[in-house]
């Protein structure tokens, strides 16, 4: 049995994929899992589209009330963690609660990939819960032609490439899946889900391996060291790269950016010893061999 936190009001509809709820006396945003509809704001990476635009307006009304209002929902998290664990845990890079959104007995999430709203967003990882109805939703949704399926929804303006996206997220989920498995056999821990024991091991300068996600590459220089921000903004985790620009760090350099970041893998094993620096912990690499596809 999934955790769940139930009867929330939502405050604010953002968009298709983004609600705000009130939870703990406190305003959460809620970033659902599985699914990505198509951008209806200007600003980020991603085109805005006329899909995106009709998701949030449907989102908009599916969410209303009939007295002008706006409705309670349940939220669930992907695993059976309490419900105090599921909250810290359960967060994406931008301290969103990550979770699926039920509103009355139907389950929002799964209601994007019905109609077509959204693909199964397997980037970060397959459903635990609903991998089976998803897949089966989305393949329906695009033998109908349904909205971001159907060419005709997006005439005039950029759209997103899925015949690219969906084979690279389907590689990443794969690879999430394999370390979904490996934490069955082998001490291995998640920067998101694990974030306690690698702050535990951190206090005690311990030599862990940890699943992280190195898709940004490199994000700052420092006097020719290289610093990578490889955890999130709930789950901070350093990688210090020290003479990053010598010949002697160049491999090391070069398979970060060839293999991991951008359109590669992403996900990585990183091995070493994880220390205190300034309040977060951080580990220092300095040979390829603390880089692996597979768990130590």
């Amino acid at each position: 049995m999934a955790t769940r936190i139930q009867n929330l009001q939502i405050t604010q509809v953002v968009d298709g994929d983004t609600i705000k709820v009130s939870l703990n006396g406190k305003t959460e945003s809620l970033r659902l899992i599985c699914v990505d509809t198509e951008e209806s704001y200007s600003g980020g990476s991603k085109p805005v589209t006329v899909a995106g635009k009709e998701a949030s307006e449907m989102a908009k009304k599916y969410f209303a009330t009939a007295d002008g209002g706006l409705a309670k929902v349940d939220i669930e998290f992907d695993t059976d963690d309490p419900i105090e664990v599921a909250v810290e845990k359960h967060r994406d890079h931008y301290g969103r609660l990550l979770c699926y959104v039920h509103k009355g007995e139907e389950n929002y999430n799964l209601k994007l990939i019905v109609e077509g709203w959204s693909p199964y967003f397997v980037k970060y990882g397959r459903s635990r819960l609903y991998h089976r109805q998803m897949t089966e939703a989305e393949a329906v949704a695009k033998a109908y032609n349904l909205v971001i399926w159907n060419p005709n929804t997006n005439p005039k303006i950029p759209s997103r490439n899925y015949a690219h996206l969906l084979p690279w997220w389907s590689m990443r989920a794969s690879i999430v899946e394999e370390f979904r498995l490996s934490q069955a056999t082998a001490e291995v821990f998640s920067v998101n889900l694990d974030y306690p024991k690698i702050l535990a091991a951190s206090e005690t300068a311990k030599s862990i391996t940890i699943f992280c996600d190195l898709q940004a590459g490199i994000n700052k220089w420092i006097g020719g060291n290289a610093l990578i921000y490889a955890g999130s903004f709930e789950h901070k985790l350093d990688l210090w790269i020290p003479d990053a620009e010598t010949d002697k760090m160049a491999p090391l350099k070069r398979l970060i950016d060839k293999r991991y970041a951008g359109l590669g893998r992403g996900y990585v094993y990183v091995s070493g010893k994880v220390e205190q620096y300034k309040g977060k912990p951080q580990i220092v690499l300095r040979d390829i061999k603390q880089l692996s596809d597979f768990p130590r």
